[in-house]
């Protein structure tokens, strides 16, 4: 008889429920991007809330038809955030009392990570991790270099970070204002790999931390001057890179770390990928397919629990 993890991440963009067997194999995956209407950048937390609640019900009764229910023996949700006492929004809480009513109903275990775990655990999905290494979290709402201790669980120290917006919410606005929907990464992403142009940009670090307003302001000009979508998309993912590599290469020697774990929505970008292989270090990406909003790390970590 079959035994399965289930795994709930309700973010600011995505509903996701994922269910991993004992061999950690995933046998259900349901993601449902949130609605956002044309125009906008994002969605406020009540209409985020209210979507991820339409969305749970469909995404659990696929998985109904896909496992035998009974045979789950854990749940693991996002419950905010990041693991820190005062780390809060209100989306997570959608997915947590959704997974509470299945644990109640079940008569099985709930255990509540953070959505930064859930994407830390998605890296080590598919690639062994050491037990000290950097890790990186870039997102819609999260940029933050983080020095990891890795044992089962995670223990997370900030070491490097923005100091005004996050890389997602950066790319989001840019594309929002060169007439893209929302969210922008992807399309983004293809235009800038159709040309190898790039506008110059100096870089503010200090202390391993760094402005990206002034690049938005920068990048919002130029296509209102040049209206070169392609242009200013390779500018803005090139320049991303290259400042977080600086960080990177930075933090190797500070902290005596070679390993580089690379997660979250953003880095999925093919272009920033591209830079961060030239970190003089072991670089290890999270796969595409896991890396952005998606329960596949809360579900594997219940697998490691059990087992």
């Amino acid at each position: 008889m079959k035994a399965y993890s289930l795994g709930i991440d309700t973010s600011c963009y995505t509903t996701s429920l994922v269910a991993i067997d004992e061999t950690n194999k995933i046998v259900y995956a349901g993601r449902k991007l949130l609605k956002v209407k044309k125009g906008t950048v994002g969605l406020r937390q009540s209409d985020a809330f209210f979507q991820h609640v339409q969305n749970l019900p469909e995404l659990y009764h696929a998985c109904t038809e896909t496992i035998d229910v009974s045979n789950i023996k854990n749940i693991v949700v996002s419950t905010k955030p990041r693991p820190i006492e005062d780390s809060y929004m209100p989306v997570f809480m959608a997915g947590a009392h959704f997974a509470r009513v299945i644990s109640d109903t079940l008569k099985i275990p709930l255990i509540e990570l953070s959505h930064q775990e859930n994407h830390l655990f998605a890296s080590a999905y598919n690639h062994e991790l050491p037990r000290n290494f950097i890790g990186v979290h870039i997102s819609g709402g999260t940029t933050e270099i983080l020095k990891v201790s890795y044992d089962k669980i995670f223990n997370l120290e900030i070491i490097g970070h923005t100091l005004d917006i996050s890389f997602g919410k950066l790319i989001d606005r840019v594309g929002v204002h060169m007439g893209f929907d929302f969210p922008c990464g992807k399309t983004l992403d293809h235009l800038a790999r159709k040309t190898n142009s790039i506008y110059p940009f100096k870089y503010s670090i200090k202390e391993n931390a760094f402005n990206v307003s002034g690049l938005e302001n920068k990048l919002k000009f130029w296509f209102d001057e040049d209206l070169n979508p392609e242009k200013v998309s390779r500018t803005m993912f090139y320049h991303l890179g290259n400042m977080l590599l600086l960080v990177l290469e930075n933090l190797k020697v500070t902290h005596g770390l070679n390993v580089v774990v690379l997660s979250g929505g953003v880095s999925a970008n093919t272009i920033i990928r591209e830079i961060l292989k030239n970190f003089s270090g072991e670089m290890i990406f999270t796969d595409i397919e896991y890396a952005t909003d998606h329960a596949v790390g809360n579900s594997y970590y219940g697998m490691q629990v059990r087992l």
